[in-house]
């Protein structure tokens, strides 16, 4: 068995691997350069070649108990060797040698600071996958081309999301319990899921609209009610089209 591993001095950050993973087992991040300072000598990190990020330091790293060798990662990568492009930026090597290191690495990198998504100055693939994703280590087939578009659409949208899911593959590795790839950000929120028969989504996507709606109404509705007891500029954001950053503040 091999996994991936990172080959960093040929890497241009582009983050396919990371948005082509189906299982979500490679992350990037970007950080500050204090960060790395108690990093595992193995785990390596880049200067950022972004104008926007100059200053921070860019880091892959894979899961290397949840990969599961699909290899899709190495074909999406462009950066090749110029002496033997056979060698890329991404590489499968042996799982049994790597294991235990990898380990060590991929521990330290989930503590490691999460991006601000409010600070982004634009949202690309790029960028996109340095958003941490709501949607990991699923139980879906090795190479899955359905789970990296909702691995997507978590680090886009996640912890606002609400899925009306459709019988199929999708209720299979979405929803098998006890334990689900579906999780929290850093407070607490997540994607809402259920699922449906396949003849009957359109309906029950239709009523998570309705409920939603329904649900303003009756918000909006209680801060007219008790409109003298909540601070005017609060009032305001609640009731405006404000992003949802605003409104949570």
């Amino acid at each position: 068995e091999e996994i991936p591993i990172w080959k960093e001095e040929l890497c241009t950050q582009c983050n396919h691997c990371v948005a082509a993973c189906p299982h979500s087992a490679i992350r990037a991040k970007v950080v500050p350069p204090e960060a790395m300072e108690n990093a595992p000598a193995s785990l390596h990190s880049l200067d950022v070649k972004s104008r926007d990020m100059r200053g921070q330091k860019y880091v892959l790293q894979v899961a290397p108990e949840d990969c599961t060798g699909c290899n899709l990662c190495v074909e999406v990568c462009p950066a090749k060797d110029r002496q033997n492009p056979e060698i890329k930026a991404i590489n499968m090597m042996s799982r049994l040698e790597h294991v235990e290191e990898e380990k060590i690495n991929y521990d330290f990198f989930l503590n490691l600071p999460e991006i601000d998504r409010s600070k982004l100055e634009r949202i690309d693939i790029r960028t996109s996958q340095l958003i941490t994703p709501l949607f990991e280590y699923s139980g879906a087939c090795s190479g899955c081309g359905e789970t990296p578009y909702i691995k997507l659409l978590t680090q886009l949208y996640g912890d606002r999301m609400l899925i009306a899911n459709a019988t199929g593959c999708s209720s299979i590795y979405g929803g098998n319990l006890p334990s689900t790839p579906y999780t929290t950000d850093a407070n607490g929120r997540g994607p809402a899921w259920a699922n449906s028969l396949f003849e009957d989504n359109a309906e029950f996507g239709l009523g998570f609209r309705l409920t939603v709606d329904q649900h303003r109404v009756r918000v909006l509705r209680l801060l007219d009610q008790f409109a003298d007891k909540i601070p005017a500029e609060l009032l305001t954001a609640l009731k405006s089209d404000a992003t949802p950053e605003v409104r949570r503040e």
